[in-house]
């Protein structure tokens, strides 16, 4: 399943794409309204799942307690006012990127679709098969012990190889930036989760898919 994410992530990529086709030939929306849809595409398409780990990493750090008191409040179904704003922030980030990336008429659009959902799901096996779990039951709890982290590792070597190959001929050094971009990004979250939170969770481990999203959409116009 881990092994898989990251072509997961190009369909999710590749339906993203298609929605913008789609509008382009059909709909014609106002590039807000799509930013918007696209980014309420990506929620139906994961269920909520990530950003209800984001959420519960909101509430858990900014209630500025211990270590153990930020993994209860990590397990609390309840959303607290810091979670809330912390989904909110994410999302206006999101729809304000990913809105000024489909106006930014010097961009092939079609090679970021899929670009970024692919390496923000390479960010999460980075994450996971590098960093220890605190807790030792839940979802993440009960991956860590079933899964084969040399397989894992393997995958990883050759999505690397395949990434780089494609970026080089379809988006060129942009990509290879990208791709540097989210290592950094997964290095310096999971040094701060081992900070704040003693190591990996299931909560967290969606947190970071979704803020890896938004970093890459960010840098992407930055670069």
């Amino acid at each position: 399943m881990y092994i898989m994410l990251p072509i997961l992530g190009i369909l999710m990529g590749t339906t993203l794409y298609i929605l913008n086709v789609i509008n382009d030939q059909y709909l014609q929306v106002s590039n807000l309204l799509l930013a918007i849809l696209l980014v309420v595409a990506g929620i139906v398409m994961t269920g909520g799942l990530h950003l209800d780990g984001w959420i519960d990493m909101g509430d858990a750090y900014f209630s500025y307690q211990d270590q153990k008191r930020r993994l209860e409040i990590l397990e609390d179904s309840r959303v607290g006012a810091f979670g809330a704003i912390s989904l909110v922030v994410l999302l206006l980030l999101k729809i304000g990127f990913i809105f000024e990336f489909i106006n930014s008429e010097n961009l092939n659009t079609s090679n970021y679709f899929l670009a970024i959902p692919f390496l923000s799901r390479l960010a999460l096996m980075i994450y996971f098969v590098t960093t220890h779990t605190v807790k030792e039951k839940g979802l993440a709890a009960y991956f860590k012990s079933q899964v084969n982290s040399k397989g894992i590792w393997i995958a990883l070597l050759l999505y690397a190889l395949l990434f780089s190959s494609l970026t080089y001929y379809f988006i060129g050094l942009t990509g290879l930036i990208l791709a540097l971009c989210m290592v950094l990004f997964v290095l310096i979250y999971r040094k701060w989760t081992i900070k704040n939170f003693g190591g990996m969770t299931g909560d967290l481990v969606g947190a970071l898919y979704e803020g890896t999203e938004v970093f890459l959409w960010g840098v992407l116009l930055f670069i």
